[in-house]
């Protein structure tokens, strides 16, 4: 019924993990201003998908679109898409 999920290849938890650490920001400093405890934070960073809106309000206090990030991706695997299925017509 469901077609099996591949793994993602954007992890945004790790490139907001990056963008932290080349503002010398922590972890816990970003949980705080984005209101979440910082160990629930943690592992949240950890997973490959985030709550849309805690993206955003990661977005806003660190000044960077991580959501046009993921839309980019997004953009790129439909056209990924699109070739794949142009590839294997009859």
């Amino acid at each position: 019924m469901f077609e099996k999920m591949e793994p993602l290849e954007f992890h945004v938890g790790n490139l907001i993990k990056e963008h932290l650490k080349s503002e010398g920001r922590t972890e816990v400093w970003l949980a705080k201003n984005v209101h979440c405890d910082p160990g629930n934070f943690n592992r949240m960073l950890k997973k490959e998908s985030l709550d849309i809106d805690l993206l955003r309000r990661i977005s806003v206090k660190l000044k960077h679109n991580f959501c046009a990030d993921y839309a980019r991706f997004v953009e790129k695997q439909i056209q990924d898409e699109k070739l794949s299925d142009i590839t294997f017509l009859p």
